[in-house]
């Protein structure tokens, strides 16, 4: 799947999150960024980002602490 063409399904990372009893903080903190970061991640919006390629990595590793395999989180 190409990195430029893939949606970050937002709303299945917070199903997969709260499925597990995690907060956006907790979480973040877990994967090294800020809660702002997590919540335009879950709910669409880059402007705490410096590009979508950091915005997909940090969705990456946010996907692989709650265990989602990329056809779970990523549309494209």
């Amino acid at each position: 799947m190409p990195n430029s063409f893939a949606i970050i399904l937002g709303d299945k990372i917070k199903e997969a999150r709260e499925k597990i009893g995690l907060t956006q903080e907790d979480l973040a903190k877990q994967a090294c960024l800020s809660s702002r970061q997590l919540e335009q991640i879950e709910n669409g919006g880059d402007t705490y980002f410096y590009s979508e390629t950091i915005k997909l990595a940090s969705a990456r590793r946010i996907a692989k602490i709650l265990g989602l395999a990329e056809e779970e989180y990523l549309e494209g």
